[in-house]
C-alpha cells in the first residue's frame, strides 16, 4: 500500500479514528509515504519532528500511539529501528467498503437490467389489451369451433 514518495495518504480508518490526533494522522502518512520503496520505514524521531515542526517527545507519543493502536509495528534489527504498516487493518477496512461498493453496483446493474428486459419484454401490451374494441363477446360458430380444433390438433398429446 505504498504510495508516490512526494505525497503523503492516511486511510479514512485512521482518519475517522477520534483518538487519533492530527499529528498521528500525519506521521502515519510520512511512514506510509516512505515506506514506497521498502516495506518499512526507518526514520527517526528528530526528522519526523523537522518535517512536522513539533518536538520529538510530541512524535514519540504519535508513534506510541500509532502502535497501541496497532495501525504500525516497530521493530529493531541490528540497532536500527525499522516501522512497519500493519496493512491488515487497512486491508480489512477496505475490502469492506469494497464489499459494500461492489453490493450497491451489483444491485445497481440488477435492477438496470431489470428495468431494460421489463422495458423491452413486457411493456409491448397485446394488441387486444391496447384496443379493448376489437374484443366482443360472441358464440363461436361450428367452423370457428373446428378450425380452432385443428389449430389445438398439434398441441395435444395422444
Amino acid at each position: 500500500m505504498a504510495f508516490i514518495r512526494y505525497f503523503i495518504a492516511v486511510p479514512r480508518i485512521i482518519l475517522n479514528d477520534q483518538s487519533c490526533s492530527k499529528t498521528d494522522m500525519l506521521v502515519y502518512g510520512i511512514i506510509n509515504s516512505l515506506s514506497n520503496n521498502r516495506e518499512y520505514c526507518y526514520a527517526s524521531n528528530s526528522y519526523f519532528a523537522r518535517e512536522l515542526s513539533v518536538k520529538e517527545k510530541t512524535i514519540s507519543n504519535s508513534i506510541n500511539n500509532l502502535k497501541r493502536k496497532n495501525y504500525i509495528n516497530v521493530k529493531f534489527v541490528n540497532g536500527k529501528r525499522r516501522i512497519y504498516l500493519n496493512e491488515n487493518i487497512v486491508s480489512k477496512e477496505n475490502k469492506k467498503v469494497l464489499e459494500k461498493n461492489e453490493n450497491k453496483q451489483i444491485e445497481k446493474n440488477y435492477q438496470y437490467k431489470r428495468k431494460e428486459y421489463t422495458r423491452n419484454n413486457y411493456n409491448i401490451n397485446p394488441y387486444w389489451l391496447d384496443h379493448p374494441e376489437i374484443c366482443k363477446e360472441a358464440i363461436a360458430s361450428e367452423d370457428d369451433k373446428k378450425y380452432m380444433e385443428d389449430l389445438l390438433k398439434d398441441f395435444k398429446e395422444d
